[in-house]
């Protein structure tokens, strides 16, 4: 592997606006394309996008560090169509360890805004199984990858930072209450805008404090249908949106729409001859809801951004708890980088151990030539001789590269014995 590195760019909610976010985002059906392209850059050989309503992190096994980093930076600009100089200052970038940490810690939910969340895990799951459908990963991204669905699985069923679980969809349903000053939602008039699994899970927590008169609204009746029944909810199709916004108390909107939802037009509409205030929770990213929505009378409009006073609030044990899922991500970090130098080491010996043979068959085929007198019986000799010399001179430098492989030095090791053997020619492709 040897110039190669695992990389992984992006931005999440501690360094970039919702806006920006919104601006990066690859979610959806634009996730396959995103993979497509980004497998056409020179020094990517495995790539994986994860792109939720908090992050946008393109991971990747390049040829060449920094050649790798700039076809990364260069695929978010030219695919979500943003100039570099408005992100550029909000990127991170990780590397090979680091990278594979950071990883780590995404699928254990202590990245994300709402530490311990739900829904991260099954989002890193699915960045993976597209990336592999997709064929853009192999051994090495691909072992990171199920290596990171292991420590999140690990997480949360070894620690308790899964406990008591909040997510954003249980953030939003607080600063709902807390907007309205109210504990229970028992006599509130509730519409959830998307059916997807964020709404099925705003629907969830919406009931878990009382709500019973909930509304699910969805371009799909059959999706919303099947949330519905086991909320005890009713459904409207989308375009009776307004009317639905009309008599509500609360909207939280959270579909994969491409464009704005809820438009200003449509809420203005809707606020029509009515006093009572209207409370709108827009998790969605991009935004399902017109920033101008904002400015009409008795309407509060709050977005991801507002979610952090409420997740903060309500951090309790799981602060305590990461401690615990950093040790292990320590440990399975250990053993993902002693299988990385372990394997690194196997593509080597085997350059090395056909060296050697290559050269006992033209030492072989150069006796055949000058010494025509030798019988069967001798050229075998001869030949089981020189295999025994060739396998007791490899049989020292093979062992101990495979008892160096895991060490911190592997890589000076490895490359001493390609340089040594000139070996980097049987290492190419």
């Amino acid at each position: 592997m040897s110039g190669m590195s695992i990389v992984v760019v992006g931005l999440n909610h501690r360094s970039a606006s919702v806006s920006l976010l919104e601006r990066l985002n690859i979610g959806g059906d634009r996730l396959a394309k995103g993979l497509h392209q980004l497998s056409t850059y020179d020094h990517v050989l495995e790539g994986v996008i994860l792109s939720t309503c908090n992050r946008t992190e393109v991971y990747a096994l390049v040829s060449k560090f920094h050649g790798g980093v700039q076809d990364l930076r260069n695929f978010l600009a030219e695919f979500c169509h943003v100039a570099p100089e408005d992100f550029g200052d909000h990127l991170y970038t990780y590397h090979d360890d680091a990278a594979v940490s950071h990883l780590f810690r995404v699928a254990s939910g202590i990245d994300s805004m709402v530490i311990g969340e739900s829904e991260i895990l099954g989002q890193v799951r699915r960045a993976y199984q597209t990336a592999l459908e997709e064929g853009l990963l192999a051994r090495t991204l691909g072992a990171a990858f199920r290596q990171a669905l292991r420590v999140g699985k690990r997480a949360r069923t070894e620690t308790a930072i899964g406990r008591n679980p909040v997510s954003i969809s249980t953030a939003a349903v607080d600063l709902a209450k807390k907007g309205l000053e109210t504990e229970t939602l028992e006599d509130m008039s509730i519409a959830v805008i998307g059916a997807g699994k964020m709404g099925s899970l705003t629907g969830r927590a919406l009931r878990d404090s009382g709500a019973s008169d909930i509304v699910v609204v969805n371009r799909s009746e059959d999706r919303a249908r099947a949330i519905a029944e086991t909320l005890g909810a009713s459904t409207r199709p989308l375009e009776d949106l307004s009317r639905v916004i009309e008599r509500a108390d609360i909207v939280i909107s959270s579909t994969t729409a491409p464009d704005v939802v809820v438009t200003a037009e449509l809420v203005t509409r809707a606020m029509a001859g009515r006093d009572r205030k209207l409370f709108i929770v827009d998790i969605a990213v991009p935004r399902d809801v017109d920033p101008d929505v904002a400015a009409i009378d008795n309407v509060v409009l709050r977005d991801i951004d507002d979610l952090r006073g409420v997740v903060e609030s309500n951090l309790g044990n799981r602060l305590e708890e990461t401690s615990n899922v950093e040790e292990i991500i320590a440990a399975e970090l250990q053993r993902f980088v002693e299988w990385e130098r372990a394997t690194e080491i196997g593509p080597t010996i085997s350059s090395l151990i056909a060296r050697a043979d290559g050269i006992r068959e033209d030492e072989l085929a150069t006796l055949r030539s000058k010494v025509r007198d030798l019988d069967g019986n001798e050229l075998t000799a001869i030949e089981r001789a020189m295999e025994r010399v060739v396998a007791r001179l490899l049989h020292l430098p093979i062992q101990r590269a495979r008892e160096l492989a895991t060490s911190k030095q592997a890589h000076l090791y490895h490359a001493a014995l390609r340089e040594l053997f000139e070996l980097d020619d049987e290492l190419e492709p």
